[in-house]
């Protein structure tokens, strides 16, 4: 999903979208909750130690290789370039009748769920359980964890946000919203609607989140210092939502997703601060709307 501002931003037609004053007042209200977590989330890492070696050794001790995570790049690639090839021909067997929703919802069965019954099978071949590749566990620290983690990141992500726009607008670029983001908050029938923000919020960033914390970082994490791992995962993560205006807030919450789970070694908690992430956006996009 596209990084959203309470700025002027602009549609993909050049429509610009203005802030109203409560959407600004909500906006400032979260931020400045979300910079008294960050603050409380420091006093309590200070004061409480934190084996950081002992993360990084069950990080490194994930059973994905190099040859995996080579299948899967290869497979987002190919799922990529087959989600491109098929919008471009149900255009052309449409006639450009096909709405720009149908379009993502083709495309989000070709890449999100498609994607999801691979890594399902490339488990089942493997013999790995989905906690042992993963860590992935319902326990009660999950939720609180992903919510402050999250709460605690926004500030960073606005600040960054605002950053890459003004060094955008400073290069003569007028930063535009992803389409599809357009598309999940346009006028559409509501199933459609329904089915896009499920897959926005639950479905993307779940699969999301076992590709690039899940498989690529702790093989890159085996082969480089964690931190290398880390941008790498996340320079990775921005380049491939391919859009500028978003790259680099995106490669700020990348970093944070990707601390999140070294920390806790459950990658619930970075899905659960993705899908909120998703759902934080479309709700601020659907508000200046």
């Amino acid at each position: 999903m596209n990084a959203l501002w309470p700025a002027a931003v602009r549609l993909p037609d050049g429509t610009p979208l203005e802030a109203t004053g409560l959407i600004v007042a909500l906006y400032i209200a979260l931020l400045g909750l979300g910079l008294l977590t960050a603050v409380g989330l420091a006093f309590y890492f200070r004061d409480h130690h934190v084996d950081w070696e002992e993360r990084k050794h069950l990080l490194r001790a994930r059973p994905w290789g190099v040859a995996e995570a080579v299948i899967m790049f290869a497979v987002l690639v190919a799922l990529q370039l087959l989600t491109i090839g098929l919008a471009s021909l149900t255009r052309k067997i449409s006639g450009g009748e096909l709405t720009t929703s149908m379009q993502f919802i083709a495309q989000t069965i070709v890449l999100d769920w498609l994607g999801l019954v691979l890594i399902g099978a490339l488990l089942l071949r493997r013999g790995w359980t989905w906690r042992a590749a993963f860590g992935l566990e319902l326990r009660g620290r999950v939720l609180l964890c992903g919510v402050l983690f999250f709460l605690a990141v926004l500030p960073f992500f606005w600040f960054y946000s605002n950053l890459a726009e003004l060094g955008l607008r400073w290069c003569g670029f007028t930063p535009k919203l992803q389409e599809v983001a357009i598309a999940i908050t346009d006028d559409q029938p509501l199933a459609a609607r329904l089915y896009l923000l499920g897959v926005a919020t639950l479905v993307a960033p779940f699969f999301e989140e076992l590709l690039f914390r899940g498989i690529f970082l702790p093989v890159f994490a085996r082969h480089l210092r964690v931190g290398w791992a880390i941008a790498c995962v996340a320079l990775l993560f921005a380049a491939i939502h391919v859009n500028v205006a978003s790259l680099l807030p995106l490669f700020v919450m990348s970093v944070a997703f990707s601390l999140a789970y070294l920390y806790s070694g459950n990658l619930l908690v970075p899905v659960l601060m993705h899908g909120l992430f998703n759902a934080f956006n479309l709700a601020l996009l659907t508000a200046l709307r």
